[in-house]
């Protein structure tokens, strides 16, 4: 999915949550946030710390893949692989 803005990755998130059928409850006590956390994220994403927005997308089983929009940069990136899960 291309993701242009903090209102479409949130909207995603959002979907994919309640697609999964998980609440908003349930991915805060996975992660130790509080659930109007997870809830100001999914509604009003602008001001999301980073280290909570990894751990959003963890508690979904969700990455964030960042490429060039540059065409021969990909060709370039496909030559070296990253090796860490992080």
């Amino acid at each position: 999915m291309l993701i242009h803005s903090p209102r479409n990755l949130a909207h995603y998130y959002r979907d994919q949550r309640k697609e999964r059928g998980v609440t908003q409850v349930a991915v805060s006590e996975e992660i130790a946030v509080r659930q109007d956390t997870i809830s100001k994220f999914e509604n009003k994403p602008d001001n999301v710390r980073l280290d909570t927005l990894f751990k959003l997308l963890s508690a979904l089983d969700l990455e964030l893949h960042i490429i060039s929009k540059n065409p021969s940069d990909l060709a370039d990136s496909k030559k070296a692989e990253w090796s860490e899960q992080w």
